[in-house]
Order: C-alpha cells, then sequence, then structure tokens
C-alpha cells in the first residue's frame, strides 16, 4: 500500500492531461486558428487562454479557450457584440460545414470535435490600441466587457511561485473534487482565482496544502471574488447567498475531512487513504 503522501501526489498526476492529448490538442487548436486567420478579415492574432493556458485544465479535458483578435477599438467595436459570434460561428461552419453548427454562448462560440471530444470555446476579441485590455463581447446583455487573459495567466504564475510551484496541483485537486460535485454552485475559474490569494510561502506538503487551500477557500467565498486583472465584473457576480452558504458548508467539510486524513496519515494510513478517497472519488488510487 502507498503511503498517504504517495497516493496524493498519484493522483494528482493522474488529472494531468496525457502526452498524447496535449498533443492532439496541440495539432486540433493550430488548425482552428488557421481557419480563423484565413476566414476572418482582419484577424490579428489567436491564443490560447483558460486553464489550458494557465496549466490547470484537468482531466477529462472539457473546453479550450481560444481568443481571437479580430480588430483594434479604442471603445466600442464596430460591429454588435452578436454579429460578432456569429461571424466566427460562419467562419468556422464554412471551415467543417460537415459538423453540426457550431453553438452561440455568452462569450464565445463552442466548437466540438466528435472523434477526439475536444472540444473548444472560440472568443472573438477586439484589442485596445494603447492599452493592455481587450474587448469580449456579452450575448445576452448587447455588450463588450473589458479583460485580459495574459494577465490572469501572469497572476497565476505568480501566486504558483509564491507556493513553491505546489498550488497548480493543488487547484488541479480543488477543481476534481468541484466536479464530484454535479451541482455545485462554484466555477472553475472562481476557485482559482481564490486559491491565487491563499498562500504566501510554500506549504509543508500536498496534504498540508490541500487542508489549507480548502479551510482558506471556505472562509474567503462569503466575500465578492473580482477579475483579477482588474478589468471586468465579479468572477462570481451571479452567485446567491444560498449558493454561498452551499459553497462555504460544502468546503468547511472538505477542509475537515483532509484535517482528519492528516491526522490520521501516520497511525491510521488505511483510514487516512479511505477518507481521501471518499472525498475524490475512483480517481484516488491507494494499492
Amino acid at each position: 500500500m502507498w503511503s498517504v503522501g504517495e497516493a496524493l501526489e498519484r493522483f494528482i498526476s493522474s488529472l494531468e492531461l496525457t502526452e498524447g492529448q496535449r498533443d492532439e490538442v496541440s495539432r486540433q487548436q493550430t488548425l482552428v486558428r488557421e481557419a480563423l486567420s484565413r476566414r476572418l478579415g482582419g484577424c490579428e492574432t489567436s491564443f490560447l487562454s483558460g486553464s489550458y493556458s494557465r496549466s490547470t485544465a484537468i482531466r477529462p479535458l472539457h473546453d479550450i479557450d481560444i481568443f481571437t483578435v479580430v480588430g483594434r477599438a479604442s471603445s466600442t467595436p464596430p460591429e454588435p457584440p452578436d454579429a460578432a459570434l456569429k461571424r466566427v460561428r460562419q467562419a468556422l461552419h464554412e471551415t467543417w460545414p460537415n459538423k453540426e453548427l457550431p453553438i452561440l454562448q455568452q462569450h464565445s462560440v463552442h466548437l466540438e470535435f466528435t472523434t477526439s471530444g475536444i472540444e473548444f470555446d472560440v472568443v472573438p476579441a477586439y484589442q485596445h490600441p494603447t492599452q493592455e485590455l481587450f474587448l469580449i463581447p456579452e450575448g445576452n446583455t448587447g455588450r463588450w466587457i473589458r479583460t485580459n487573459p495574459r494577465i490572469h495567466m501572469d497572476l497565476s504564475t505568480a501566486a504558483n511561485e509564491r507556493a513553491g510551484k505546489k498550488l497548480k496541483p493543488l487547484i488541479k485537486a480543488v477543481k476534481h473534487w468541484n466536479r464530484q460535485h454535479g451541482s455545485s454552485p462554484l466555477r472553475s475559474f472562481h476557485l482559482e482565482v481564490m486559491g491565487y490569494e491563499a498562500f504566501s510561502r510554500a506549504p509543508v506538503g500536498y496534504l498540508e496544502g490541500l487542508e489549507a487551500l480548502f479551510a482558506f477557500m471556505a472562509g474567503r467565498v462569503d466575500r465578492s471574488t473580482g477579475d483579477p486583472a482588474g478589468l471586468g465584473g465579479d468572477v462570481d457576480a451571479r452567485m446567491t447567498s444560498g449558493q454561498r452558504t452551499a459553497a462555504r458548508n460544502a468546503l468547511q467539510g472538505a477542509a475537515r475531512t483532509v484535517q482528519l486524513a492528516l491526522s490520521e496519515r501516520d497511525a491510521r494510513p488505511e483510514q487516512a487513504h479511505q477518507r481521501l478517497r471518499a472525498l475524490f472519488g475512483e480517481m484516488y488510487w491507494y494499492r
């Protein structure tokens, strides 16, 4: 039987994408970006954003964000948000006419490759000519909102460095835990942004870090969480007070489970393993 520390590290490693998955993502995202460049007049550049670009994506892989800069604008872009989204959808549909029509979403257009199971969210954006920000569509309001995913990447890297490069692995474990709760009101990005504030120095180990992270988030979730780039609205703007209470209770319960596993790690390792398996499900294995 593996030690608790070994099993936890193996579990976290199991959340990483395989080399084959990364190769396929690289191949397909290149195809999508090249198609957008050909078919969208004035497409200046594109780059990966979201959790995949921040190295916090977990298996099974969900959507990969592609940020597509279609032009420059200082305040209001030359087209309505819905028009930009539909223009991207048309470009994707013309490239893959035999696929189902890509799906319009609030900020992006969703494209799925059924053979590989890889899905992309393509975000059209206008870059501000003088400031470090982008404008992206908000389809349900008809507004353009400000953001900068490159700042998110920098902040994620800095927070991970402060935590001795343990934060991103721990965030992945928490994201997996959150997925296990299908009705959780916590969005993946919300969890990640709260985690940026959790550590001023490296935790002793992954188990200690996991307890600290769950406990920190349980105390943090009652307060609003702003866009870490300081440009857009709150990350958790749609959460109700009831959802915050439910999230706090779930996070407190998770922190307590890890605390008990930590106390049992040496004297009763089998019990500690069982607690962590109950927390994370079948992907946590210790034999």
